[in-house]
């Protein structure tokens, strides 16, 4: 009884401060995915130069992220969470201080590869014994953690009209160090005190590749909303930065908000229902803003593509957790998180392609749902 007592308080500390640090963590990143773009646009580079440096790090990224995983599951999330968190934020900040496009890039490299690992081990920390009913949990862990993103798309551009870039980049310094605070005392205080046993076996490989589409199918067509709709806007439409933030965190919103009103209904039963659901918004998404002629069909898009994320995100991870043995989770999820690299090589690749090719960029993104439909439903591991 006491050690279920105890194992039932490390599971909600886990979950409650993993949410924490996801807020933290995707307020960070979000502050990075608009406010790096913003600066690049500042410098006048290339769009081959910009759709370069957005993804860089994720191909450093995708190398280690596996291995993180596998040594989470034997030495624990504590070290190796500090770590990363200080290099993503001093090199975030290193970034602000410099126009020279080489140490752009390798401080690009370090940043992308230091914030993608974090949110890798802060997702095995958080859920690294939520087993039974896992919906409601992954929408308080997604739903409130994700919030993060509202405050980080929205205030870039407002602070940086306001105050100006060198303001905005001390702002991120002074939240990391914060982070790190609060970092180091509940990972210490939420510490599992088993030690699990290797188990030599590639047995988990085959729960990965599902998640890992439908994830890259979502993802990329975020990245490439933000990437691309952000510098359509700055520079074809002439929007203010603070009009873009703000179309951009309705998407968020969407995410955050809707994650967490379905995780109260979610189940397995229905929970089958929500990837072709997904998809099918993703579609709705891309036709409004191709066809978009007034300000509220962004609005529209943004909020259809958030919609759609809400229902993938509760079934990759409720089924991950379902399905996956703790002693396992840290190469589970350190393995998916290649989506998340690849999300980001296709999301700003993908549009490229059609922009040399004198396309309509944002077409480029009904490929990507169309595979996620087709990928589901020939899948024998979907329910």
């Amino acid at each position: 009884m006491g050690k279920r007592i105890e194992r039932g308080s490390i599971e909600k500390g886990r979950l409650y401060s993993g949410t924490a640090f996801n807020f933290l963590q995707t307020l960070l990143a979000a502050f990075a995915m608009l406010l790096l773009p913003m600066y690049f646009s500042s410098l006048n580079i290339s769009i081959v130069t910009y759709a370069f440096l957005l993804m860089i790090g994720n191909v450093f990224s995708f190398i280690l992220k596996p291995i993180i995983g596998f040594y989470s599951d034997i030495h624990g999330e504590r070290k190796l969470l500090i770590i990363g968190i200080l290099f993503f934020i001093l090199s975030l900040f290193m970034i602000g201080q410099t126009s020279d496009v080489l140490k752009i890039t390798l401080l690009k490299i370090v940043s992308d590869v230091s914030q993608a690992l974090v949110m890798i081990i802060i997702m095995i920390y958080a859920y690294r014994v939520v087993e039974e009913k896992p919906d409601k949990k992954v929408g308080i862990f997604g739903g409130l953690g994700n919030a993060g993103w509202i405050p980080g798309l929205l205030l870039p551009g407002i602070i940086m009209d306001y105050f100006g870039v060198s303001w905005t980049f001390n702002l991120v310094l002074g939240i990391g160090l914060f982070w790190v605070f609060i970092t180091h005392f509940y990972t210490r205080k939420y510490k599992i005190k088993e030690k699990f046993k290797f188990k030599p076996s590639f047995s988990f490989i085959k729960k990965i590749p599902l998640p890992m589409i439908i994830k890259i199918v979502d993802i990329s067509i975020f990245n490439a909303f933000l990437f691309y709709f952000t510098r359509f806007a700055l520079k074809s439409l002439e929007l203010s930065r603070g009009i873009v933030s703000i179309i951009v965190v309705v998407e968020v919103v969407a995410f955050s908000l809707l994650q967490f009103v379905i995780s109260r209904f979610s189940n397995k039963s229905r929970r089958k229902y929500w990837i072709p659901l997904g998809m099918l918004i993703h579609i709705i998404g891309i036709v409004t803003i191709i066809f978009a002629n007034q300000l509220i069909h962004f609005f529209i898009a943004s909020f259809m593509f958030g919609f759609a994320g809400a229902f993938i995100d509760i079934w990759i991870y409720s089924k991950i957790n379902e399905t996956v043995k703790k002693y396992d989770k840290g190469k589970v999820f350190g393995t998916y998180g290649w989506s998340f690299d690849i999300a980001t090589i296709v999301g700003t690749q993908l549009p490229l392609a059609f922009i040399l090719l004198n396309l309509n960029v944002f077409a480029s993104l009904f490929v990507l749902p169309v595979i996620g439909l087709i990928t589901y439903v020939f899948s024998k591991e979907k329910v």
